[in-house]
């Protein structure tokens, strides 16, 4: 089980009817995208430690799941705001490159960082928030309240459980090569990492191979019902 999902089947609000914490998803999304500072600050300032209350989560643990997503958004607002231009006039600050060019940030640009940035994180806030209070057998139950088809059901759950798969396997090969001290030094580690991605990679198409021929003969199967009906 993911950690997500474990404070999620043991959060306080398990009894909250789905729809509710899924209407108040949507609201808290509404928020996030409208760009009022204002109610975009209320929301972190509210959520935040509400959202570790309900799934009774360390502060410092939900805090570090923020690692890895703001490098990508640091990342991506490098590239938004740093362009190149001619004119030294149209930068808030730059610096020469060649000749006649500069590198640098935009007035215009600076300026939209700001609520691209808020924007986001009280997006994944909300989204922590609903994936943290609503468990999956709860999220399928939300699923077919909203009158989802039943193929695109089917597909989530076995997207779902593949990944769990996938996740096992993982960690069954990485401690079968940890008991054979393949991450004992640098060079072994990088040996090791290389086996365990080939060897999941094989797996995985194995497995992907055997689920194909499962669903392609209970879609055979499901084919024959309908053209007996």
């Amino acid at each position: 089980m993911f950690v997500i999902d474990r404070y999620a089947y043991n959060n306080r609000w398990t009894a909250v009817p789905v729809l509710h914490k899924f209407s108040l998803y949507i609201l808290l999304m509404v928020i996030s995208f409208s760009g009022f500072l204002p109610l975009q600050i209320l929301l972190i300032a509210i959520i935040v430690p509400l959202t570790c209350y309900i799934a009774r989560l360390p502060i410092l643990k939900y805090l570090s799941w923020f690692r890895y997503p703001s490098i990508f958004i640091l990342l991506s607002m490098a590239t938004f705001v740093i362009s190149y231009g001619e004119n030294s006039h149209q930068f808030l600050m730059a610096i020469p490159v060649g000749s006649h060019g500069y590198l640098g940030v935009f007035h215009s640009s600076a300026k939209q960082v700001r609520p691209i940035v808020m924007r986001i994180y009280c997006s994944l806030i909300s989204t922590y928030f609903m994936a943290l209070t609503i468990p999956f057998n709860q999220m399928m139950k939300l699923c077919k309240t909203l009158h989802l088809p039943a193929i695109l059901m089917e597909l989530i759950v076995l997207m779902y459980r593949f990944i769990f798969l996938v996740l096992i396997e993982f960690l069954t090969i990485r401690d079968t090569l940890d008991l054979k001290f393949s991450f004992v030094n640098k060079k072994k580690s990088y040996l090791g990492w290389g086996r365990l991605a080939n060897t999941l990679f094989v797996k995985l198409l194995a497995d992907n191979q055997r689920l194909n021929e499962v669903l392609s003969l209970k879609f055979a199967q499901a084919k024959e019902l309908d053209e007996e009906e």
